[in-house]
């Protein structure tokens, strides 16, 4: 009876622990809503779910340990660098029809699938030229996408990943792709239809806020922009970059077309002012070629405060570089 006390009361206080960070989650995606990396994310897995309600094939990327780490959509790519659609799923072995692929074997896209989340802030990072790597510190691309999985760049016998699954800590070989019907997953006791959704599992106030709700016509619609985001918008918005002070330009060539022709055209240069000469005494100045600069034009151009990409204030009047999207200030 004693154990069985102390049970109920662990167990009562792991709920309330877990109420509060779901209740904090939730505040917060209230005022700021998802960051741009963990929306992407949260989309394919949509997408994943709402593909394998419509064609009763659900595909995951399953860990050793049972649990199921990502819902696999169409346009997820393979170890091979082809999409799922670009796999012959009738095929029970699931080959690739654009390369000599002999199975699809789901590949992450997104450093923060990974939990290198740090990576998508850097100024010269490039989310398209991105690729997790092997030990032997190439590419999954650069491995041949054959059963031997060897690397074309060095001696590597197979592939090995350097990173971990952000979802259970285990590497990439450690998990399989797997192909279910909805019958096979019944049977195992896992989730299928609207439970087979991301946050399925908890408040849908939090669904409503990273897909937005489902009108009528069952499309969803997404939900305003949050107060945080909207002050943001006002501000400065992200969509279009502040103008700068106009500069008085030095001379630049004109295009003047000929006359013989109305398809040609030369560059020529203005000439540049001469000097007049004076018997008498000594040469004049030569003219000024543009008039005296002004206040606008001496002073420095003022740096915005928000960056031009992703719409984030900076932290500190000096920084170079925007903390959230590694976009270089101007």
């Amino acid at each position: 009876d004693e154990i069985r006390q102390l049970a109920i009361r662990e167990k009562k206080r792991i709920t309330s622990v877990k109420q509060l960070n779901e209740d904090g989650m939730l505040d917060a995606l209230r005022q700021y809503g998802p960051a741009p990396g963990a929306q992407k994310m949260m989309d394919k897995e949509m997408e994943a779910a709402l593909h394998a309600i419509e064609s009763g094939m659900y595909v995951v990327f399953r860990s050793c340990t049972g649990e199921d780490c990502t819902r696999v959509a169409p346009s997820h790519i393979c170890f091979c660098g082809c999409t799922l659609s670009a796999h012959n799923m009738k095929n029970r072995r699931v080959p690739c029809t654009k390369c000599k692929c002999d199975g699809f074997q789901f590949m992450f896209q997104r450093p923060e699938e990974i939990g290198e989340y740090w990576l998508v802030r850097r100024k010269d990072f490039n989310i398209h030229t991105w690729a997790p790597k092997c030990r032997c510190k190439h590419t999954h691309k650069e491995h041949h996408p054959e059963k031997s999985k060897r690397c074309r760049k060095c001696g590597c016998p197979g592939f090995q990943s350097d990173f971990l699954c952000l979802v259970c800590d285990k590497h990439w070989e450690d998990h399989e792709t797997v192909f279910e019907t909805e019958r096979e997953r019944r049977a195992m006791g896992k989730p299928v239809g609207e439970d087979f959704k991301p946050l399925a599992q908890v408040a849908p106030e939090f669904g409503e806020i990273v897909f937005g709700k489902k009108n009528k016509d069952g499309v969803y619609v997404k939900a305003p922009p949050t107060a945080y985001q909207q002050s943001l918008k006002r501000e400065h918005p992200s969509a279009k970059k502040k103008a700068l002070p106009s500069i008085n330009a030095p001379d630049v060539p004109q295009i003047t077309t000929s006359s013989s022709s109305s398809s040609s055209a030369k560059v020529s240069t203005p000439p540049k002012p001469r000097a007049m000469r004076n018997p008498s005494g000594p040469a004049p100045a030569p003219l000024p070629t543009r008039g005296p600069p002004s206040s606008r034009e001496a002073d420095p151009v003022p740096r915005s405060k928000f960056c031009t990409e992703c719409g984030a204030k900076y932290s500190v009047e000096t920084a170079k570089f925007c903390s959230n999207c590694g976009t270089k200030r101007l």
